[in-house]
């Protein structure tokens, strides 16, 4: 046990560049890995089964992203708290944050599941299913809302606690084991998207027993005497509202764009939009890493009341992501075309997906000052300055979307995406700049 309180405690004494390294690097692994079985779980829905196919599994891809949100806005809002409570060294408090955690998610998962059976169809046709892709995403989303109550294995908790490498293996062990029953299911046993599905399910639940390991033997919280507190999950859920606001945003925006490209460009432009998105989201690896990895070091600096810690750790967290922007736009724009023929050879997805990654591109350059800020007013408990970080992309894309679609068509919803997120970053720095003064 003292061995564990001594890990997390480097959170207050390490130097801030070799902890956010040292953080990042565990954190990106997890994240890369998880994206690149994104990737391989793309290829071989595509290779194996057709583009059709994956167009389907792609329009469930906002379902995900509202189960994930969920997850996400329990973890890390039960994270932020617990980070200060072992910043205060109060290991019984921040176990009790914990149980509430998983009570909250464990229901709210199964509401979310019972939901999604009762409105599966017009649940689908929202998410811009068209005729030709509809029986794809049917059977790969009845699987999926089987397995959904496992989506998490609260590694944001895990990360509170300094336990990077515990967060990693949760996240790289179900990965492996879901991209090798990826190619038993889809290949050998010729499964289809049944077979992808029911792979992501099993990956679920490798990631839930290692959860369960982790908080009965190695975790340094203290489990006693807990009831359950409604006011501490009403915390919880406050807390954790601008990362569901982040990540509903984007499930928001990603049935806008399906819906906008299913009227105007037919199931061939949502399937390169799904190949698309797929290239996008690894893209932004790096700085995902980056923000889960400095959150925990902010809020726990914050219960310690180290406050030039905090600054150091916000000013090197944009500047490295803002470094590598600079170097994606320039690989985007060089090689486009071939990160599109990684999954398909029609030439028409791939003339215009390369064409939609030069311009979305652009959008690196505010997302990753928005993201970091949103996450240094969560991490520190500034609700509703991380809520409106964290919902400016939407507001601005909703705005740009029907205008640019409107006037330039398929082409206009890229250039939409990228101008919102240069605003939104430019709106994310004068807030925090605000906050500072």
């Amino acid at each position: 046990m003292d061995k564990a309180i001594k890990k997390t405690d480097e959170m207050r004494t390490q130097s801030i560049p070799k902890l956010i390294t040292k953080y990042s690097l565990a954190t990106f692994c997890a994240l890369f890995f998880n994206e690149l079985y994104n990737i391989i779980d793309t290829l071989f829905v595509s290779k194996g089964v057709g583009d059709n196919a994956m167009g389907g599994v792609s329009i469930i891809f906002p379902f995900m992203i509202i189960q994930g949100a969920v997850a996400q806005t329990v973890g890390s809002g039960s994270a932020s708290i617990i980070s200060r409570l072992l910043g205060k060294k109060e290991y019984e408090k921040a176990g009790n944050v914990t149980i509430h955690a998983m009570f909250t998610f464990y229901l709210t998962s199964v509401v979310i599941t019972i939901a999604g059976f009762i409105f599966m169809n017009p649940l689908l046709r929202l998410f811009g299913a068209t005729q030709e892709i509809m029986p794809y995403a049917k059977e790969y989303f009845t699987i999926i809302l089987i397995g959904n109550v496992f989506s998490t294995g609260f590694s944001s908790i895990i990360r509170a606690e300094g336990k990077m490498l515990y967060s990693l293996l949760i996240w790289l062990i179900p990965t492996a084991i879901n991209v090798a029953l990826d190619a038993v299911f889809i290949y050998a046993l010729d499964m289809g998207v049944k077979g992808a599905a029911l792979a992501t399910v099993i990956c679920y639940f490798s990631s839930f027993v290692m959860s369960v390991i982790f908080f009965r033997f190695i975790s340094v919280q203290k489990f006693r005497k807990v009831k359950i507190d409604f006011k501490a999950i009403i915390e919880i859920i406050a807390t954790g509202i601008p990362m569901l606001v982040q990540l509903g945003s984007m499930s928001v925006l990603f049935m806008i764009i399906n819906n906008v490209l299913s009227s105007t460009g037919g199931t061939q432009s949502v399937n390169t939009f799904a190949y698309v998105s797929k290239v996008i989201t690894f893209a932004t690896v790096p700085v995902n890493a980056i923000a889960t990895a400095v959150s925990p070091i902010i809020s726990y600096n914050y219960g310690a009341k180290i406050q030039e810690r905090i600054k150091k750790a916000l000013n090197y967290s944009v500047v490295i992501c803002e470094i590598y922007a600079v170097i994606a736009i320039i690989i985007s724009l060089t090689i486009p075309d071939l990160f599109i023929k990684i999954f398909t050879t029609d030439t028409t997805i791939i003339s215009e997906g390369a064409y939609a990654l030069k311009i979305l591109a652009f959008a690196l350059i505010g997302a990753p000052v928005t993201i970091i800020i949103g996450t240094y007013f969560q991490a520190i408990g500034k609700k509703t300055k991380s809520l409106l970080t964290n919902s400016l992309i939407l507001i601005f894309s909703m705005i740009c979307i029907p205008v640019f679609s409107h006037f330039y068509g398929t082409y206009g919803i890229w250039f939409s995406v990228s101008v919102s997120c240069l605003l939104t970053g430019i709106v994310s720095l004068i807030t925090y700049k605000k906050q500072t003064v």
